[in-house]
């Protein structure tokens, strides 16, 4: 069963569209055979998989009862008018004649509100999604997108949202994030441009969890020319492989110029540490560098060190 149904009057268009059925799954029943494969580059090769039932080997049967399924669909899509006009003026001249009611202005409708929702219901999975585009005082972009279900591996939230703001110069700002069972993770964004100034900045952080990795990571950078031109980074990362790897890695990078002179510094520190074959080892490295240059000179220095421990073995 299926309706549609769309509208337009002074102060919207929209439009909806629902449908509602029966989804056949007998596929899943069908027996998968996946043969003996060697994997690329490697002498390591896959077992052969007979007669693998997803149907019984993933426990759907036991939530879904049955392969026929029903389901829900809606989408819904709405712009709203925005009553305010650009006015772009025409300049006419008539020297030999004159042309009455002449227009002198063209006036464009300013761009409105944008909506749309979309959601998907069945047993297995529920999916939402809601998309947003308005223009006010400031430009706003929004989106959020969604799922639950009866397995935590196809639950996720992403959300998202970005600005435009036109008050004393242009400021974009974006924000992004994403939670599911085996990922996390967030970004922040903002730039912004004046008669005086330009200045950026960037955030952004994920964490990862799953059976064989667990990994955090976190990057930032900044830049601006209120004095001088200066940019800034550093990223971390730390990682943990099963327990048969664990360590860590940090990485700082300076920037400033002026036409007069040049400077960049960077340093890098990592450490490793994990077990293979019942025998531990581990290691560390340490790394700086930096240079100046301007007309008359140029100085660089650089730093390097570095240790590794495989217990038994040698330090």
């Amino acid at each position: 069963h299926q309706n549609f149904s769309a509208g337009n009057n002074e102060n919207s268009i929209e439009a909806h569209i629902g449908i509602n059925g029966e989804a056949n799954l007998d596929f899943l029943n069908i027996p998968l055979t996946i043969p003996e494969m060697t994997l690329p580059y490697t002498t390591l090769t896959t077992p052969q998989v007979k007669d693998f039932s997803l149907w019984e080997k993933m426990g759907l049967k036991d939530f879904l009862k049955t392969t026929k399924q029903s389901f829900d669909l809606s989408v819904k899509a709405q712009y709203k008018k925005n009553k305010d006009e650009h006015i772009i003026p025409i300049p006419f001249y008539a020297k030999d004649f004159q042309v009455l009611s002449t227009p002198n202005d063209i006036f464009i409708p300013a761009m409105g509100n944008i909506t749309y929702d979309f959601s998907f219901k069945s047993v297995l999975i529920t999916l939402n999604t809601n998309v947003g585009l308005y223009n006010q005082s400031d430009i706003v972009a929004y989106f959020l997108t969604s799922s639950s279900s009866v397995t935590d591996a196809l639950q996720y939230k992403l959300e998202g949202t970005s600005s435009l703001t036109r008050k004393r110069g242009l400021k974009l700002a974006t924000a992004l994030s994403l939670s599911n069972k085996f990922m996390e993770g967030n970004h922040d964004s903002t730039f912004s441009l004046t008669k005086k100034n330009m200045e950026a900045s960037v955030t952004t952080s994920a964490e990862v969890q799953i059976p064989i990795l667990r990994m955090k990571f976190k990057q930032e950078l900044n830049g601006n020319t209120k004095s001088k031109p200066t940019v800034s980074s550093s990223i971390e990362l730390m990682y943990d492989l099963n327990s048969t790897a664990t360590g860590t890695i940090n990485h700082q990078l300076n920037l400033e110029s002026l036409t007069s002179y040049f400077y960049i510094e960077s340093s890098t520190k990592g450490d490793i540490k994990g077990s293979v074959l019942s025998l531990e080892y581990s290691g560390t490295i340490d790394s700086e560098a930096s240079t100046y240059l301007n007309s008359k000179s140029t100085r660089s220095s650089v730093k390097l060190q570095g240790a590794s421990k495989v217990d038994g073995i040698w330090n």
